[in-house]
């Protein structure tokens, strides 16, 4: 039997995607398992007896979105740095029954995600919680179903809305996708190529981002299972009455990263959103929707400054 936490080294599916010569130094490999048994890969940097700082990435990606920031000695230093893989991406588990993927309901749906961040966190202390596009919407989903941060030092909404799904007419969070980048989002298994470029380029006409980091995020989204992709795209919410509702100083450890660039999510719609909601929100002009990936010193030094503030 499994262990709920046991030492995990790299496998040959991540060889495959050719990205151990760019690897991170000094990094431990583990694995967890969710309540609800699916086994998580992490990965860790950092010295185990400093303060936590998580990692979440979005769709059809990986722990790898965080390679470069996890690479930062700013953070090295400071924080022991974990990232994962959610379920069904990556090194995580992928061979899933339908009810590990999807449920009904936004209730339900929260619960089902937040499962995943429940068992990284499981033990650790006023962690600092960090999610990218998906993965922010993972941490709503975990703040929703556990009614607040807890002893969570720190939030920070990384190129994301709080609202997943579709909208009544004349609602604000209908100008926050384009037909083009809902396209790319449900094709992202499919056509990692145009998915790539599409959360990398900074304008709607921008190729000038490294062809490496094309086919890097293109490869770990073909291997991304189909059925995963679905499974995302099924958790709709608008998480606005929620936090909402939060107390000041509940909300305030809260704050949105909106990327200027990003062709996923209009920039002008998501700070109507985010404002909605009264969370903080921080702007990073002429940055991509994949700011983590593409400029991760540039959003290592907003992620340190956001910390610092909150502190």
């Amino acid at each position: 039997m499994d262990s709920p936490d046991e030492p995990m080294a790299p496998t040959d599916n991540r060889l495959a995607l050719g990205q151990m010569e760019t690897m991170v130094s000094g990094l431990r490999y583990r694995r967890v398992k969710t309540a609800d048994g699916v086994k998580l890969n992490v990965v860790e940097a950092g010295p185990l007896d400093a303060p936590p700082m998580v990692f979440v990435h979005g769709l059809a990606g990986s722990w790898e979105t965080w390679k470069g920031v996890m690479a930062a000695p700013e953070l090295t230093s400071r924080y022991r740095l974990i990232a994962f893989d959610l379920r069904g991406h990556g090194d995580s588990g992928t061979a899933l029954k339908p009810e590990q993927l999807t449920a009904d309901g936004p209730e339900a749906s929260s619960r089902l995600w937040s499962l995943d961040l429940d068992a990284i966190l499981a033990g650790l202390r006023s962690p600092v919680l960090v999610g990218w596009s998906f993965g922010s919407g993972v941490i709503q989903s975990w703040l929703y179903t556990h009614g607040g941060p807890g002893n969570a030092q720190s939030i920070v909404l990384a190129c994301a809305p709080n609202v997943i799904g579709p909208v009544p007419p004349g609602d604000p969070a209908e100008a926050l996708m384009s037909p083009q980048a809902i396209m790319a989002l449900v094709g992202a298994a499919q056509d990692g190529g145009a998915f790539a470029a599409a959360i990398l380029a900074n304008d709607a006409t921008d190729t000038s981002f490294s062809p490496q980091q094309r086919d890097s995020i293109a490869a770990i989204a073909e291997a991304t299972p189909a059925d995963t992709v679905a499974g995302v795209l099924h958790h709709v919410i608008d998480f606005r009455p929620f936090l909402a509702t939060m107390n000041g100083t509940e909300r305030d450890r809260i704050t949105a990263v909106i990327a200027d660039g990003d062709q996923i999510f209009s920039s002008a719609a998501s700070e109507v959103v985010w404002e909605q909601a009264g969370i903080r929100t921080v702007h990073v002009p002429a940055a991509p929707h994949a700011l983590p990936v593409r400029e991760p010193a540039r959003f290592t030094q907003v992620l340190l400054e956001i910390v610092r503030q909150r502190l």
